[in-house]
């Protein structure tokens, strides 16, 4: 165990819970925001979720200038800068009354969003644990995935006693009093003291992969984890479209709903305690297969009624989705090592950002154009893509151990 993630151990908790705010005020958000600020002003709702995805696209080109902004500043400072940006954003938003101002609010917001969720904290934790952030790592993902169990609820009551420009100041304000003095705490990491040179030194990690032998291993990453997000943002966004086409009731919708976020909690919480005894390719096989399980559960509800199959489909993508987040974060470090790592994680961000932001359109016009059964064949091809990808990881992970260890001496 690092030197020094004994002491910063409550401070990754304490990130955990800025994180939870970075989704919980920048993204969950909309889902109900959405249709009351439609309703409010006299929009459409597919004209305010339309600038929402378009908004998310352009944020996958910010994602690579935050990234480079962490590796030549550090993070603090992004993460700071990112949450003042979130309350001030936000509160632009609450003021707004035009479309164009709305567009220009929401590029703002997810330009925000890039600065404060989880690639800012995953390279805060990585400058300071280095090598042994997969713990501390492990510790933020799960605070962080009750997101959506505490700020939904959390906007459902503020909005039973003050309209939706109300809230966006209530969340703008939580960004300024909760979420900014604990990214004001992160030390700052690399700092030039010669009492850390030491233990600076031991947490190092130049990764497994030679400079030269690292295409493959990127190309693979971008793929993979793509190929999650893009799933994980069709399911969220069309799951009840879907349901609805199997014939299936709401209430079933939502109750598999309900089941995934535990599940995600749960399987973090699972990798916590036994994940340093796995390696870090492993992880991300494991992400991508239950996510393809779990949608070939959803895809044999066509022929099989009652509710267990989609219920059994949620715990399994539950644990892929839970799973997803942490891959994310400990694969580039394994591979690449430490050095870079803001830039490398913002690249592959960009990637990750362009699929995600794609897959509500793309699946919606499947699931109108081509019926239900062509939208599963489709959504299972990117899982399998994934999957496919994420074992031709296991297998550079696999070399690159056996040549490093025969590169060893004795």
């Amino acid at each position: 165990m690092s030197p020094l993630s004994r002491a910063v151990e409550p401070l990754s908790l304490l990130i955990g819970v800025s994180m939870t705010i970075g989704y919980g005020t920048l993204y969950y958000p909309f889902a109900i925001l959405g249709p009351e600020i439609a309703r409010a002003q006299g929009w459409s709702n597919s004209f305010v979720f339309g600038v929402f995805s378009a908004a998310l696209l352009t944020s996958a080109i910010s994602a690579s200038l935050v990234g480079k902004a962490m590796d030549r500043f550090g993070a603090r400072p992004v993460m700071v800068a990112g949450s003042c940006l979130a309350a001030l954003t936000l509160a632009n938003l609450s003021s707004i009354n035009t479309m164009v101002g709305f567009a220009i609010a929401m590029l703002l917001i997810e330009f925000s969003a890039r600065m404060v969720q989880y690639e800012t904290g995953f390279a805060a934790l990585t400058a300071l644990h280095g090598r042994y952030a997969r713990r501390p790592i492990a510790h933020v993902t799960l605070v962080a995935g009750f997101a959506s169990t505490v700020f939904w609820p959390l906007i459902h009551w503020l909005l039973g006693f003050m309209d939706w420009r109300g809230v966006c100041l209530v969340l703008g304000a939580i960004n300024l009093l909760v979420a900014l003095p604990i990214h004001i705490m992160i030390p700052r990491a690399n700092r030039p003291r010669a009492a850390y040179d030491t233990a600076e030194r031991s947490i190092r990690d130049p990764g497994l992969l030679a400079p030269d032998n690292r295409k493959g291993a990127f190309v693979a990453m971008a793929v993979a984890f793509a190929g999650g997000s893009f799933l994980m943002s069709a399911v969220h966004t069309s799951f009840f479209l879907i349901l609805q086409e199997m014939g299936r009731a709401a209430a079933l919708a939502a109750l598999a709903g309900a089941v995934i976020g535990p599940m995600q909690v749960a399987a973090r919480l699972i990798e916590m305690f036994i994940g340093e005894r796995v390696s870090s390719s492993i992880v991300g096989v494991t992400s991508s297969t239950t996510l393809l399980l779990g949608l070939a559960c959803l895809v044999a509800g066509l022929w099989f009624d009652g509710e267990l199959i989609v219920i059994v489909f949620a715990v399994s993508f539950g644990i892929g989705q839970g799973l997803n987040f942490i891959a994310r974060a400990i694969l580039p470090a394994r591979l690449y090592g430490t050095e870079g790592y803001g830039a490398l994680t913002g690249k592959l961000a960009t990637v990750r950002l362009f699929a995600m932001a794609g897959a509500p359109v793309s699946t919606a016009m499947v699931l109108s154009h081509a019926g239900i059964g062509m939208t599963f064949t489709f959504l299972m091809l990117v899982a399998a893509l994934s999957v496919a990808a994420s074992w031709a990881l296991v297998v550079i992970e696999k070399n690159a151990n056996a040549s490093a260890m025969a590169a060893s001496p004795g």
